[in-house]
């Protein structure tokens, strides 16, 4: 009866060790098919970041603050004030340096829908520190750029301004000038746009 007892030990641990090989051997097989795997992809999207005169336009696209007005000195007319032959300048920098693809910059200096002064003519601009150019129409100024990768950076344009008072002008006569002094607007507006290339 013992021996009897101890070979059916034997059976049992031998039925044991079995069954856990098995379910050992049925966990690896299913394991090839429920196992998985896990990835994810990022890519880098372009920087598209202009700044006219140190403002993100991106952030805020009015820079009527950014933009002032310098009015060249006369010794005939107080500092900080613009009457009939007065010169004045304004600067513009824009800095494309954090600008990832090739774009086209479209700049457009055109009069104030509120100016008054008709003979507030635009007479030429200067990019960088390149040559002054004259413009053939002094009422509006168009600029058109396209900047290649690699060609981003930072450019200043100077546009230069003029209340032309001339014997050739017709717009408008002494009388006219002086009735501006009165509640006369002198005003230029500047639109800066800037599109992406396409391929």
């Amino acid at each position: 009866m013992k021996k009897l007892f101890e070979k059916k030990q034997i059976r049992v641990l031998m039925a044991c060790i079995s069954l856990l090989l098995l379910v050992n051997l049925i966990q690896e097989t299913y394991a090839k098919y429920i196992s998985s795997a896990d990835a994810s992809g990022n890519f880098t999207i372009a920087k598209w970041v202009f700044n006219i005169n140190n403002q993100d336009v991106l952030a805020n696209s009015d820079f009527s603050e950014v933009v002032v007005p310098v009015l060249e000195d006369n010794d005939y007319i107080v500092d900080g004030v613009i009457a009939p032959t007065a010169k004045a300048y304004f600067e513009i920098t824009i800095d494309s340096t954090d600008v990832d693809v090739a774009y086209t910059e479209n700049i457009t200096v055109t009069k104030d829908e509120n100016n008054t002064v008709s003979d507030l003519i635009i007479t030429g601009y200067k990019k960088n520190d390149g040559p002054l150019i004259t413009v053939s129409d002094p009422e509006t100024l168009t600029l058109s750029q396209e900047y290649d990768l690699g060609e981003q950076g930072t450019n200043k344009y100077t546009f230069y301004l003029e209340w032309n008072d001339d014997e050739n002008e017709e717009t408008m006569d002494n009388a006219m000038d002086t009735l501006q002094t009165i509640d006369g607007v002198a005003a230029f507006n500047v639109t800066v746009n800037f599109v992406q290339n396409a391929s």
